[in-house]
């Protein structure tokens, strides 16, 4: 009876082990997707938001230097130009004979003034020979003076009249895109007039509003990455110029920011949306916010560890709140943790991972 009863004991021992590791298993928690991260070294930036709207860096109106009829219109809206291209053609026949006239003018002028150089030189001959009298001479001397005075004054309006006339043809005084045309053939350009408008799209400026709490960490050569409606892709620009002073009524300062635009993807005038990069980890490990806990104290994070729930420290290196996530050091890369706290679990539980965990 005693080994039956000692022998019972036994049978009855080595039934309870299955049931002690069945028991131990239905108390460990089964973990979703969601419930975990995995540690991985990325990029992480601490930025301020800022809206702006993208204006040309450089542009230009073209006006009418003379009045005449529109003969041609070589352009329209836009059209990419280059320094020198034609854009119109105004009526020129006045300004041609104007041009003709003043030369004909010209060549008169210097008729009369070569005789008077004759007539100086013989004066002067005369004078040394003493057939003439001193104010003789001098008649003939200011008399030449007055056709060098003359023909200079014609000289000047020669070349007035050909400025007019080269002014009938309409140039691009830049390179970029015609954006505005307010002339069609036929009609009469008035003097001063505007044209033509030109902008220069290659290269962009944003100007943004930021706090003056911020204004001290913002300075020229600071990246800024921004969003504009229609693109995909993130834009990049960088901090060129920050006004010294605050905005009337305001406690907010300007920054200007230049965007390169040589694929002409951006537009003059679109809506951005971004935010300029105060500071910048590359290469750490990136978990959400949630993940970390005590940010502000000690910082830790709960690690799986062989089928267990872990408690480590770890130090924050940056918390970017526009991105609600944090760089932190002391955790390896690969490590899987808490997505963000559960409720009834603590360090030392058991848990089961998600099978479909990558």
């Amino acid at each position: 009876m005693m080994l039956t009863a000692c022998h019972g004991v036994q049978d009855g021992g080595a039934a309870d082990k299955p049931a002690s590791a069945a028991a131990a298993q239905t108390m460990a928690r089964t973990l979703s997707r969601a419930d975990v991260v995995v540690a991985r070294p990325g990029v992480l930036r601490d930025t301020l938001p800022f809206t702006g709207t993208l204006t040309a860096l450089k542009s230009s109106s073209i006006a009418a230097e003379v009045e005449a009829r529109v003969e041609q219109v070589l352009v329209r809206e836009g059209e990419t130009v280059k320094p020198g291209q034609v854009l119109a053609r105004l009526d020129s026949e006045s300004l041609d004979q104007s041009v003709t006239e003043q030369q004909a003018q010209l060549a008169a002028n210097q008729s009369r003034l070569k005789l008077a150089r004759i007539k100086l030189d013989k004066q002067h001959e005369l004078l040394q020979k003493g057939f003439i009298s001193q104010l003789a001479y001098d008649e003939a001397e200011s008399e030449y003076t007055v056709r060098q005075g003359e023909l200079q004054a014609q000289t000047s309006q020669l070349a007035r009249a050909r400025r007019q006339q080269a002014d009938s043809v309409v140039r691009a005084p830049i390179a970029g895109v015609v954006y505005e045309r307010k002339i069609n053939p036929g009609e009469i350009a008035a003097r001063n007039a505007r044209l033509f408008s030109i902008a220069d799209l290659s290269v962009l400026e944003l100007s943004a509003s930021v706090p003056s709490q911020w204004i001290g960490q913002i300075k020229a050569g600071q990246q800024a990455r921004f969003s504009v409606e229609g693109l995909p892709d993130e834009v990049l620009g960088d901090v060129v110029r920050v006004n010294p002073v605050a905005q009337s009524g305001t406690r907010s300062f300007l920054i200007y920011i230049r965007v390169n635009n040589t694929d002409g993807r951006l537009k003059a005038g679109q809506f951005a949306k971004g935010g300029l990069v105060l500071h910048e980890e590359r290469g750490q490990v990136v978990l959400p916010q949630d993940a970390v806990q005590d940010l502000s104290g000690h910082p830790w994070v709960m690690l799986v560890e062989k089928g267990r729930l872990q408690r480590q420290p770890v130090r924050v290196l940056l918390w970017s709140q526009t991105e609600h996530k944090v760089a932190v050091a002391g955790l390896a890369a690969g490590k899987v943790l808490l997505a963000a706290p559960l409720l009834g679990v603590s360090s030392g539980d058991a848990v089961i991972l998600p099978t479909d965990l990558k």
